[in-house]
């Protein structure tokens, strides 16, 4: 039992050491292929080198049990002819009892500072798992360690970030991995302690430089990269690489706290890439193993490697964006013809090489002036000035009065300000009155010949104010240049033509005529009213005269015949009916009924009856008269205050049909 205890104690001294000593040495794969695959130090250069595919596979200390490995494999390349680059790399990677897998996808963006010089930038996202592999850990007694054959493992997303610069043969960067900082932890399910691994930024800058030493067929290619983080000393790669025409290499380098790296590769077939690199350790890991190996295979789709140039702008084919730059001009590090102003005609072909930018070229650089008058396209306002006419700095022909007709077409050069014009730039005068359209009250004056009746669009006979409005001599509405009749009555109606108009034909014309019904031949005053006729009079207005008329007091509306006399209608259905206020209380002559409908039929008299029951409640009698008429009544009366009483009665209810509200007294003879 104390055996056990002890063990346990030790496995868990050990545990502790080991993730201490994982949290302070370096975290991001050790790989010495960044010569062949740039992309594996820094996203910025992600497709830099055309489209690559690459598999990396490092066995570092490659004698020891469970010693460092590698395995990287990355695409990238460019989108298109653009200045954007992709990258995606998969990685697995364990050092002692810490492994990482990931995936990560890189966007890089390209700057071009000038013709020599490029400014890169590249980010990487992804998700990797990290794992802490216990059942890497070698026990003398292995069934007594609590975690044996256990994997603890966790995953997050995280990122990496880089820059770089190149100008001609020197190119540097800096990048930042692991940026998230993530940390992960577990717990002994024996002894409950909980430990907790920290992933920090590493940050590896690089730099190297190409030196020609025999064009197009040797390079020499100095570079160092160091790899830096937080409380970790940094660690620095010098590396040493001879280039055969970039078809083949072969160089030495060091790497500190580690030892020498010889490295060797070349291209086959054009596109196939193969390199390895042998690492021998220096201190006290050579006791333990001294040797390392690194293989990378790779396949470059678009043929960087090819030295054919079909334009001779000293840009290979593969790497060229313009394979058919014209013979002699002056390229960029992509192979694309200069073109100082970007107006699409590279320098060597243009005749102007400070077009404005943006400015529409012809096939020499020059600036498109299509209509000839000194004023580019790309500023021109009026693309299609009128040929030979002055124009303003912005390509529009001048306008003085600001009319719309150029001055050089403009028969009118002082038109009022608004107004709309001819083609000719003329002021509009639909009337032809002399006042143009803008300032005419009355553009369509109307005008007629003064000897005819024919209508003649043309007013320019007219006499006009300022305002265009045609006089009116005797102010009757119609304009003198119409007018048939100059000096009409103040107040008369007139017709259209300026005549005034007599409707009885008594010589003073309407509006001033007070009696436009005056009997034909009649002798009327200055106002048109008729003089009175001594022997034509007739007190009481019934149209018989006074010396004919045998009632001269007729009441007024009475009809009456030939000779004055009252005409008397008689009508059956009212002969009988009368005023309340003149009706005789108590009579001994006359029967006073309250009606409140009147028929000639019988048979719509019951129904009115039942009409008034139901609906009103009201009891009626019938009293059928001489004359043939029935008289629906509610009940006789014998005094006025008794007849106003029902009368008021009814009126309240409202009785519907023939009397509504108004309820007639009729009167008939009493019987004996």
């Amino acid at each position: 039992m104390i055996g056990t205890m002890k063990t346990r104690r030790i496995t868990s001294i050990a545990l502790f050491v080991c993730l201490s000593l994982v949290v302070k040495a370096q975290q991001t794969p050790l790989v010495n292929h960044t010569y062949v695959n740039n992309y594996l130090a820094n996203p910025a250069y992600a497709g830099d080198k055309g489209t690559n595919l690459f598999l990396l596979n490092r066995l570092q200390w490659a004698d020891v049990n469970g010693a460092p490995e590698t395995f990287v494999a990355s695409i990238d390349g460019m989108v298109g002819n653009t200045n954007l680059g992709y990258g995606l790399m998969i990685m697995n990677d364990v050092n002692n009892i810490v492994g990482k897998s990931g995936i990560f996808g890189t966007y890089s963006y390209k700057l071009g500072l000038d013709d020599k010089s490029q400014l890169a930038f590249g980010l990487s996202l992804g998700f990797e798992q990290n794992k802490l592999l216990f059942d890497r850990i070698s026990a003398l007694n292995p069934t007594e360690i609590a975690l044996i054959n256990n994997i603890e493992s966790q995953s997050n997303f995280d990122a990496n970030a880089g820059l770089t610069y190149t100008r001609e043969n020197l190119n540097v960067g800096l990048s930042s991995y692991q940026l998230f900082a993530n940390r992960n932890g577990f717990q002994d399910e024996n002894t409950q302690a909980e430990y907790t691994y920290a992933f920090m930024r590493h940050y590896v800058a690089n730099a190297g430089y190409r030196v020609v030493l025999d064009p197009d067929k040797v390079y020499l290619d100095p570079s160092v990269l160091v790899r830096f983080a937080s409380d970790i000393k940094p660690q620095t790669d010098i590396n040493m690489m001879l280039n055969f025409s970039n078809i083949a290499w072969l160089g030495v380098g060091f790497r500190t706290d580690y030892g020498a790296n010889f490295m060797a590769g070349g291209v086959l077939g054009r596109k196939l890439v193969a390199s390895y690199s042998y690492g021998r350790s220096v201190g006290p890991i050579e006791k333990l193993s001294a040797n390392s190996h690194e293989f990378i295979l790779g396949y470059k789709f678009n043929g960087v490697m090819d030295k054919k140039d079909a334009d001779n702008d000293g840009v290979y084919d593969a790497m060229d964006k313009q394979p058919d730059t014209p013979e002699g001009c002056e390229v960029d590090v992509y192979g694309v013809a200069l073109d100082a102003d970007i107006d699409g005609v590279p320098n060597c072909l243009d005749q102007e090489l400070n077009t404005p930018l943006g400015a529409p070229v012809d096939e020499q650089g020059v600036a498109l002036d299509d209509d000839h008058d000194g004023v580019i396209n790309l500023y021109d306002r009026e693309p299609n000035s009128p040929k030979d006419c002055p124009v303003d700095r912005l390509g529009v022909s001048v306008d003085t009065d600001m009319d719309g007709v150029s001055d050089c077409k403009d028969m009118q050069l002082k038109t009022p300000l608004g107004a709309e014009v001819d083609e000719n730039g003329v002021a509009l005068d639909a009337d032809n009155d002399g006042v143009a359209d803008l300032y005419d009250l009355e553009p369509n004056t109307p005008h007629h010949k003064h000897l005819g009746v024919s209508e003649i669009l043309d007013a320019s006979d007219c006499v006009v104010d300022s305002r265009g409005v045609a006089k009116d001599s005797d102010n009757d509405g119609v304009s003198d240049c119409v007018d048939l009749d100059n000096e009409t009555p103040t107040g008369a109606e007139v017709d259209s033509r300026g005549r005034a108009k007599d409707t009885d034909g008594d010589g003073v014309p309407n509006g001033i005529d007070r009696d436009n019904n005056t009997p034909e031949g009649a002798k009327v005053d200055k106002w048109g009213v008729s003089v009175p006729d001594p022997d034509a009079l007739d007190d009481d207005n019934d149209g018989v005269p006074n010396a004919k008329d045998l009632e001269p007091n007729t009441p007024e509306n009475t009809k009456v015949d030939e000779l004055g006399r009252a005409i008397k209608i008689h009508n059956p259905i009212t002969e009988n009916k009368l005023e309340i206020k003149d009706m005789e209380d108590n009579s001994t002559e006359w029967e006073y009924y309250m009606v409140v409908g009147v028929f000639k039929n019988q048979s719509n008299v019951k129904g009115y009856q039942a009409k008034l029951q139901t609906k009103y409640g009201e009891r009626t009698r019938v009293l059928l008269t001489d004359a043939g008429y029935h008289y629906v009544y509610t009940k006789t009366v014998e005094t006025r205050e008794e007849a106003y009483k029902e009368a008021k009665r009814l009126t309240n209810k409202k009785l519907e049909d023939f009397i509504v509200g108004n309820p007639w007294l009729w009167k008939e003879p009493k019987k004996e």
